[in-house]
């Protein structure tokens, strides 16, 4: 790998854990922050780390530039690479980096290098086949795809999950992935956009927990892959095995290689669980260990025993209850507002063992997310990030392809449009049902076409929030088996949605167009603001702690570093920071 893109990676992981450090207030006893005209300073015991800043964007969001220094007496040493950083916290600055959380940040800086190098001989790629086609050296991204997309049947949704290169905006760990390989890695993020062969095992029907929301408990073999119906049959014959006693699942090929064969072996001998010589074609989502099916309308969300930034990537057996349920519950509430649907989950299947090792064997069948304008469909994590045809980042490309250009007036129609659109029914699921919807960036799908025309579509429901009491006033004899889905009030329902939609859908995309002059992001907080104001009805409930949760002078934060250092993943630490979008309430 190129030195330079190594380096570059291994400065931004730097930059991340400074500027976490700093919001999360991760500072030992008698440790200060200075904020200077263009750089910050952490003083401790007469010692210094500083680095230069560009701009600060609302919540303790600093862009860095350039190398961290360490200071101690006249003594100036630059930090060359993330593990000099993380002694001198380590050691200087009495802030515990464990070995493992440091193995961690170096998968992640691996996984970002890799990421550069791949977009970078994709850029390349793109380029010497514009010069040999008709198209525009040129071209404007937007153009580009869905030519690509009506003549060479690029999925744009799929193409777009490829385009996150940064990963989580601001996360240290954003490209974790242990214990995977680099090679592992190219073959299963979704940034290299390989084909990836999930595997088709059979599961004993006495072994396994299907829920349907069709009351199928065959819904794999029926819709998902009918065509293996009869090759399965007859791959069970000479084993004198009935296809009806057995369950179709699939199954992600690096857990069929690494996890099933230890956590499954007497059930492999005893013929409850089959392996199959089948397998179903496969592009990895954003969220990574969701797969959407090639040529087929389904997403598949599938447990692979690695950590992916903070957490392991299993399936909690509840979820694939829960998912069927919600939304055969849930379907009338989830067509009320046509600019934003809910990807629904029909069909989940778990292993009816232990829950520790039923995780590792699960699957939830999730419609593919359809959102139809005359534009282009995107993962909206993808917006914030460049893209390989006009090296622009996407949201700029789409101004662009509209033809206003990326200007002052054009972005706050832009943000304006995007909030209208996104906000109104999330408040209106929250008031209505009780209900928060984690519509972050991984999660939420946008279509951009002409003249600022969007639809939102939001997927996995197994990351909501829900007031039990809000929602059984509408749905009376609804069950929630996922203790984790029901919030202790609706104040936790509304930090839900604020976390998703405030804190990272809108305030990534004010963060990206702050950086332009003459754009003033207070200004367009105010439009976000006054969206929000206009979509709370007052005559619903929950409109009075609706206001005071959002329009409060304080926004609670997750502090991502803090929890990992704390070994505290599933278990939230926050801080307090001053709220962009405070007023009087």
């Amino acid at each position: 790998m190129m030195h330079h893109i190594w380096k570059l990676a291994d400065e931004n992981i730097q930059h991340r854990i400074m500027n976490a450090v700093l919001k999360e207030n991760i500072f030992p006893e008698k440790m200060f922050f200075k904020e200077f005209d263009n750089y910050v300073e952490l003083q401790y015991k007469g010692q210094a780390l500083n680095v230069s800043y560009l701009r600060k964007s609302a919540m303790m969001r600093y862009v860095f530039n350039g190398e961290i220094h360490y200071i101690k007496g006249d003594n100036i040493v630059s930090i060359k690479t993330l593990e000099q950083l993380l002694e001198v916290l380590n050691n200087q600055f009495n802030t515990p980096i464990s070995q493992r959380l440091t193995e961690e940040l170096q998968s992640s800086r691996a996984g970002l290098a890799l990421s550069y190098e791949h977009f970078n001989h994709r850029e390349s790629m793109i380029q010497a086949s514009l010069k040999f086609s008709r198209l525009p050296v040129t071209i404007n991204f937007f153009t580009w795809l869905q030519h690509m997309k009506e003549d060479n049947g690029i999925n744009d949704l799929s193409y777009s999950e490829s385009l996150v290169i940064e990963g989580h905006p601001t996360h240290p760990l954003t490209k974790t992935k242990l214990p995977l390989t680099n090679e592992e890695i190219k073959l299963y993020a979704p940034e290299f956009e390989k084909t990836i062969a999930l595997k088709v095992m059979l599961i004993h029907k006495q072994d396994s927990v299907a829920t349907s929301m069709e009351e199928d408990d065959q819904y794999i073999l029926n819709h998902v892959i009918p065509e293996y119906r009869y090759k399965l049959k007859a791959f069970l014959e000479p084993h004198h095995l009935e296809l009806n006693d057995y369950r179709a699942i699939l199954v992600h090929p690096w857990q069929y290689e690494n996890v099933i064969p230890q956590q499954f072996v007497y059930w492999l001998e005893e013929h409850r669980l089959l392996t199959t010589p089948f397998e179903v074609e496969a592009k990895a989502t954003l969220s990574f260990r969701t797969m959407a099916l090639m040529n087929k309308p389904f997403h598949i969300k599938l447990p692979v025993d690695i950590q992916a930034t903070s957490a392991i990537r299993t399936v909690s057996p509840v979820t694939t209850v829960d998912g069927p349920k919600l939304s055969y519950e849930l379907q009338e509430m989830l067509n009320v507002y046509p600019q934003l649907k809910v990807a629904m989950e029909p069909y989940g299947i778990h292993a009816q063992t232990n829950e520790d090792i039923a995780r590792q064997l699960a699957c939830i069948v999730r419609y593919e997310p359809q959102t139809t304008t005359n534009g282009l469909t995107l993962v909206t994590g993808s917006l914030v990030n460049k893209n390989p045809v006009d090296n622009q980042v996407i949201v700029d490309s789409y101004l662009e392809w509209l033809g206003v250009g990326v200007t002052n007036k054009a972005i706050k129609q832009f943000i304006s449009h995007y909030a209208e659109t996104l906000i109104q029914p999330l408040i209106g699921y929250i008031q209505d049902y009780g209900i928060a919807l984690e519509a972050h960036m991984q999660n939420t799908i946008v279509s951009l076409g002409p003249d600022f025309q969007m639809k939102f579509m939001v997927r996995d429901l197994g990351g909501s929030r829900i007031d039990l009491k809000t929602l059984t006033r509408q749905l009376p004899n609804v069950k929630i088996t996922n203790k984790s889905l029901a919030a202790e009030n609706i104040e936790a329902v509304i930090a839900k949605f604020q976390h998703a939609v405030i804190q990272n859908q809108i305030s990534e995309l004010i963060h990206h167009f702050s950086q332009y002059n003459n754009v003033n992001a207070d200004e367009l907080f105010a439009i976000v603001s006054e969206v929000i104001e206009q979509s709370i009805d007052t005559k619903k409930a929950h409109a009075q702690v609706l206001r005071q949760t959002l329009f409060g002078p304080k926004i609670n934060v997750k502090a991502l570093l803090r929890m990992r250092m704390e070994g505290k993943v599933k278990k939230y630490l926050t801080v307090d920071l001053d709220n962009p979008i405070s007023n009087e309430v």
